[in-house]
């Protein structure tokens, strides 16, 4: 997941539906990464520790997939990526093997503005809350 050209081909798959919204795409292995695109204001939030750190735990979520596949494989095939959903992004890493994957972050609001699934259930949630009395 670590290749210039795999970096570039993924970017520009990437981009062509994201566009200004990608933040990141990481590739990852046991003993190494590469920061394939990492954008300059998200790049600002994070030193190379917080960077390593969040490494790290990608890594660690990678051996979740055979534990995963153990349970639900019968019923819903191979297991493929995690999606972690936060305020500000969308966060997908992409299990390839134990300690190897792929990283791609997006802003949050680039589901919202697409009417998604995902942008619809945000939406839906957030307008319950507003709503609901404290």
């Amino acid at each position: 997941m670590d290749s210039t050209e795999f970096g570039e081909r993924i970017e520009s798959v990437i981009r062509a539906q994201t566009d200004d919204s990608l933040r990141s795409i990481i590739g990852y292995t046991r003993d190494a990464h590469t920061i394939h695109y990492l954008r300059s204001d998200v790049r600002q939030t994070y030193d190379e520790r917080n960077i390593e750190r969040a490494i790290d735990e990608l890594r660690l979520e990678t051996l979740e997939k055979e534990y995963i596949n153990n349970l639900f494989k019968q019923m819903h095939g191979d297991f493929d990526c995690r999606i972690d959903v936060f305020e500000n992004a969308v966060e997908m890493n992409f299990a390839v093997a134990e300690g190897e994957g792929l990283e791609i972050a997006i802003d949050r609001d680039h589901f919202v503005d697409q009417n998604t699934l995902v942008g619809d259930i945000i939406e839906a949630i957030n307008e319950y809350l507003a709503g609901r009395p404290d």
